[in-house]
């Protein structure tokens, strides 16, 4: 009945899908548990393919621990047993 075919666009499209998907779920999961109410609606309701979660880890300084997180996580995923 319906036709739910993925439309061709290339992977570039589907890398910044990804990207923002995954930035903003640092961030949405960094504000809510600093209690940041104030960016936590701004990540959730602004699109603009990470950049507002970037920053806000950036300003709050949580950026580099983020990083080091996802490091560590897919160290442990990815790690030669």
């Amino acid at each position: 009945m319906f036709n739910w075919q993925m439309p061709d666009l290339g992977a570039g499209i589907f890398l910044l899908i990804i990207w923002e998907i995954f930035w903003k779920g640092v961030g949405l999961w960094k504000s809510a548990k600093k209690g940041d109410l104030i960016w936590f609606v701004a990540i959730l309701l602004i699109n603009l393919f990470g950049i507002i979660p970037l920053f806000y880890l950036w300003k709050t300084k949580q950026l580099e621990p983020a990083l080091k997180d996802i490091q560590n996580f897919f160290k442990s995923k990815f790690k030669k047993k």
